[in-house]
């Protein structure tokens, strides 16, 4: 079964996990900024609504797992042609290359069982493959390495030395992508622990000193302040994402 890379259903752990991280998070904001349970289900209720966030963060994070996972593929399937194999022998060489690094159920090693599979049953061609896989994965890396392939089997053009040379730059590309990754994950992590700090500051003082915040739970005007300010800290935590989001 082909994997999706656009849609996902999520399985029962996910959703365990998303749905108990969105109730512990909402009844959280309704001890700490209201001291009522009733405010906490209703925002428990309200997270509920981010769940097509949570699945396009799953989304992007298969993806970028293939892509990795793709850039090895690269490597084999170039290693292969430019020994004077075929593009569709040297996809059947790389699932037998990367057996032992990957396991069957990863997704290249998925990807690649199904191509080989299509070739020896149904005949199709190697090229198509890999422009079906561009198509369903929406990775512009292996839309070049199918635009490629294409190229060299109209033109009869050294199918090798076009795929060394752009697979050298493609991998490069991707590798420039996963340090980018790295730095872009660690600006988000110290992001992610300064929206955090109120949220524990405030803890601590209703921990230590639960008479200090009853104003801001028993009043009306204490209520609108404590909603203005937890408005204020989403919004800060928003900004904070959006700021790290890197396109290469």
């Amino acid at each position: 079964m082909m994997m999706n890379y656009e849609n996902l259903d999520l399985n029962a752990s996910e959703k365990r996990f998303f749905y108990s991280v969105a109730a512990a998070t909402g009844l959280f904001i309704g001890w700490l900024f209201y001291n009522s349970i009733q405010i906490g289900i209703v925002t428990f209720v309200l997270l509920t609504y981010l769940k097509p966030y949570y699945i396009s963060y799953l989304l992007e994070k298969r993806r970028m797992e293939l892509l990795y996972q793709f850039k090895d593929f690269l490597y084999s399937l170039a290693s292969s042609v430019s020994m004077g194999r075929s593009i569709g022998q040297g996809i059947k060489e790389s699932y037998t290359f990367w057996l032992g690094t990957y396991n069957e159920d990863d997704y290249i090693m998925s990807e690649i069982k199904e191509m080989i599979n299509k070739m020896e049953q149904s005949n199709a061609r190697d090229v198509d493959l890999i422009e079906d896989f561009a198509l369903r994965t929406c990775l512009d890396d292996a839309s070049d390495v199918a635009m490629i392939c294409r190229t060299c089997k109209k033109t009869g053009g050294n199918a090798a030395e076009a795929l060394n040379k752009s697979i050298g730059l493609i991998t490069d590309r991707i590798n420039i992508k996963k340090e980018l990754s790295a730095i872009v994950s660690q600006k988000r992590l110290e992001g992610r622990i300064v929206a955090a700090a109120p949220f524990l500051m405030v803890s601590a003082i209703k921990l230590l000193s639960p008479s200090y915040l009853e104003p801001l739970t028993k009043t009306m005007e204490g209520r609108i302040v404590s909603t203005i300010s937890l408005i204020m800290i989403v919004l800060g935590w928003i900004a904070i994402e959006k700021v790290n989001v890197i396109e290469i």
